[in-house]
């Protein structure tokens, strides 16, 4: 009987190693055991975006708003998304919701700095910059 068990839990436990071989199959399987979950869409977002392949992650980011929508971070990677294709507007809009569900985090303050920046409006674009960069010296840990 501990025999038949412990070979049950060890073909179990290889199994998983697959899992966990890279990004995208890890999240990939998280989304399949939990699909109203947002955090697994967002990863999934993330791990195209990172590959530099922003068209691809935007309908993840949208997936996991569409499950929380005031997932802050979600928001802030939308953004980061709009903002490397080109859709200005909407980033700005993305890292304003972000700013909104969580005001102390100063990496969405810097991003939406970044993005006045492109739409030529440097005014803006220090002062959300000169915050991010105090609220990331105040609070390091609301990052």
């Amino acid at each position: 009987m501990i025999t038949i068990l412990v070979a049950t839990f060890s073909f179990t436990a290889f199994q998983r190693n697959f899992v966990w071989s890279n990004d995208l199959a890890l999240w990939s399987d998280v989304v399949k055991k939990s699909p109203y979950k947002a955090r697994g869409y967002n990863e999934i977002g993330m791990y195209f975006y990172e590959l530099q392949k922003p068209d691809k992650a935007i309908p993840y980011f949208r997936k996991s708003l569409y499950y929380e929508p005031e997932y802050a971070v979600a928001h802030n990677n939308l953004g980061l998304c709009f903002l490397a294709t080109g859709l200005i507007d909407l980033a700005i809009y993305e890292f304003r919701h972000a700013i909104k569900v969580r005001p102390l985090n100063g990496m969405y303050h810097v991003n939406l700095g970044i993005a006045y920046l492109k739409m030529g409006w440097p005014e803006l674009a220090n002062r959300e910059i000169k915050i991010g960069k105090t609220l990331r010296r105040k609070y390091p840990g609301k990052q």
